[in-house]
């Protein structure tokens, strides 16, 4: 496999994606998203229905299609889920 170049930085900055700060943000809320649904404790059926998601658009998140949502939608989505979990 070859070394990519900053290989230390986010996809998005090594990209040179203007918006590489922002994407990094809702990169790691989502990754937080799907920590917790890993936990078993919600379906994903539930988490979509709690975030006043489709199941369609919950996977969409979940597998990176998140660049229309804004880093503020996606934290509330996230202390939603953290809420609930408590």
């Amino acid at each position: 496999m070859n070394e990519i170049e900053g290989s230390d930085r986010c996809i998005y900055e090594a990209l040179g994606d203007p918006d590489a700060g922002e994407m990094r943000a809702k990169a790691e809320y989502v990754m937080k998203i799907g920590m917790l649904l890993e936990t078993g404790r919600l379906s994903q059926d539930e988490v979509a229905q709690k975030l006043g998601l489709s199941q369609e658009e919950l996977n969409e998140m979940l597998r990176g299609k998140f660049r229309n949502l804004t880093v503020t939608n996606i934290s509330e989505y996230l202390n939603r889920l953290k809420d609930e979990s408590s």
